[in-house]
């Protein structure tokens, strides 16, 4: 498994764009920030039972001038049949056809570059790279069980309250005996409207090919608030509707953020 989703990195990517370029003078220290919560989803799957996925994740990140490191840890539920999960989507490949596993989930770390030269002319790129542990059990259902790697390009822009924003990346999928899955090219596109300095709102939407050549390319809109209750927590709460049968049927979940 590969979480978190794509969107759910979006999220937290964008709303802290514009703020960066107006921290300069915080380019020449550590800044710090923890993040947890839970993702919850449930989808057929094109089985006859539903899926249900609940994902707690623990993240910690680091930012010095251009650079982010970030690492999460995560526990796993997966409860009725368990299907090869295909990046943050469920595949078509059965592994286990009933019951339920829980347990720890894949271990990612990142690195990320900020393109601070152009943030005068009011564009906003991050380069990112990410390296997939698999320390969830594939045998469980929890996991491909195999290494993968991404690198991630996020593009933003700011127009008064409106920010329109977008995402390309590449992953390299690793290959569990008895499997034969590809590697993925995947992207995101959508838009925030800022109301207020600590309330912001924005929609957008994932598609990502399938690593399982037959299954159904993955797709799915999300819907989210962003609250900064102050200078340094903020939540985000979402929503998450599917459009493909390779993609969860709804889902949602909350995540809190404290910086420092």
């Amino acid at each position: 498994m590969s979480y978190p989703r794509v969107s759910t990195l979006l999220i937290c990517l964008v709303a802290s764009a514009p703020a960066a370029a107006q921290d300069t003078f915080a380019d020449a220290f550590w800044r710090f920030r923890a993040t947890t919560g839970f993702d919850f989803s449930s989808g057929k799957y094109g089985a006859d039972k539903a899926t249900e996925v609940l994902y707690v994740p623990v993240t910690l990140q680091a930012t010095k001038g251009p650079w982010t490191l970030k690492g999460d840890v995560s526990w796993i539920r997966v409860s009725g049949p368990a299907l090869l999960l295909d990046g943050s989507a469920v595949g078509t490949v059965p592994v286990r056809m009933s019951g339920s596993a829980s347990g720890p989930g894949d271990i990612n770390l990142y690195a990320r570059y900020s393109l601070e030269d152009l943030y005068d002319n009011n564009v906003f790129i991050d380069i990112t790279g990410r390296v997939k542990i698999p320390t969830a059990s594939f045998t469980d259902g929890l996991g491909t069980g195999e290494w993968d790697q991404s690198v991630q390009v996020d593009i933003a822009s700011v127009f008064g309250k409106v920010v329109p924003f977008g995402a390309i990346g590449y992953r390299l999928t690793g290959q569990p005996q008895g499997y034969a899955l590809r590697d993925i090219f995947y992207g995101t596109a959508g838009v925030q409207y800022t109301w207020t300095p600590r309330f912001s709102t924005g929609v957008f939407y994932d598609v990502r090919q399938s690593s399982i050549p037959t299954a159904a390319a993955p797709q799915e809109g999300t819907a989210y608030a962003n609250f900064k209750i102050s200078d340094r927590l903020s939540l985000n709460i979402y929503g998450v509707k599917g459009f493909s049968k390779n993609s969860p049927a709804a889902g949602g979940g909350t995540f809190l953020t404290y910086q420092w």
